[in-house]
């Protein structure tokens, strides 16, 4: 009832998984990852155990394809399954059971495996693989391509509801924010794909704004500054969070007057966040007299 693929990147290491659906909130149940270790997809009447416990063996050392043959053995209903499994240095295994509901299949390629059920045709596994092949750029963004490839060729027959991607890095820091890449879901929407493709351009922009904000308050601030300028300027009605970061990067560089404009920018619509500024001065983030420079007055 899902199609899926499973990828890895050749150059950075990085794993992935990006599913699609008609079913609500597929992004809970289809997708499996673990830093360091592998991603996994199992759908049709999917059981999570062959992404939990998958997700184990293969931090066991157990390979892709030992992890479905130990799987499906104690599975009771294997050939009601289809699943996919990534390991961190690129073995891949599939499996398509008897009884997923057709069209259903699997097809592996270079680095990636595209599954998929109740779908249009055959074309959709085929389709997901090779826009993976043929394009470039990040993972996720990869991963989103074949998805779209796979909608453009018909796609699940019932329609379309929610989707899911999830990008892990191939080493783990013990830091899970940074080893989980990418973690984004659409539970609900009439166009899942185009706006888990917005969610992902959110979110690079949130964090070039928030690593830029940290590398300021850590003594950096004209490295920063010269960064965040490469971007469109921050929306106080949609991005007020990112201005108040933004207007912190420029008071630190020394550019008060822009970030006093900022910070009025906001006092007219999102109040709330020049007196977070202010808090920032307090906690010892932003000098005092700094702060009382740039609050736009009362």
């Amino acid at each position: 009832m899902t199609y899926s693929i499973v990828a890895r990147d050749a150059d950075t290491g990085e794993m992935g998984v990006a599913t699609q659906s008609q079913a609500f909130a597929v992004g809970n149940s289809v997708p499996f990852a673990l830093p360091g270790h592998g991603v996994i997809a199992t759908q049709s009447m999917a059981e999570p155990m062959y992404g939990a416990v998958g997700l184990e063996l293969l931090q066991g050392g157990f390979t892709a394809q030992e992890v479905l043959t130990a799987l499906s053995s104690v599975d009771p209903q294997p050939e009601r399954r289809q699943v996919a499994v990534l390991g961190v240095n690129g073995d891949l295994a599939a499996y398509t059971g008897a009884q997923c509901v057709e069209a259903a299949g699997h097809l592996v390629g270079d680095g990636c495996v595209a599954l998929a059920n109740m779908v249009a045709s055959p074309q959709v596994w085929i389709a997901m693989v090779e826009r993976f092949e043929n394009s470039s750029g990040p993972l996720a963004q990869r991963l989103l391509n074949a998805l779209q490839a796979a909608e453009e060729a018909g796609g699940d027959f019932r329609g379309r509801r929610s989707a899911a991607i999830m990008v892990i890095r191939p080493s783990t820091t013990g830091r899970p924010w940074h080893d989980m890449a990418v973690d984004l879901r659409v539970d609900d929407s009439p166009d899942p794909i185009a706006a888990l493709t917005d969610l992902l351009i959110t979110k690079a922009r949130y964090q070039d704004v928030v690593r830029a904000f940290q590398q300021a308050i850590d003594g950096d601030a004209l490295t920063a500054d010269r960064e965040l300028e490469l971007l469109r300027p921050m929306d106080p009605v949609t991005e007020p969070d990112q201005l108040l970061w933004r207007a912190v990067v420029a008071a630190l560089a020394g550019r008060e007057d822009d970030a006093r404009k900022m910070l009025a920018d906001l006092s007219s619509c999102a109040p709330q966040f020049v007196e977070a500024a202010r808090r920032f001065g307090r906690a010892g983030l932003l000098p005092a007299d700094v702060v009382e420079r740039i609050l736009p007055a009362s």
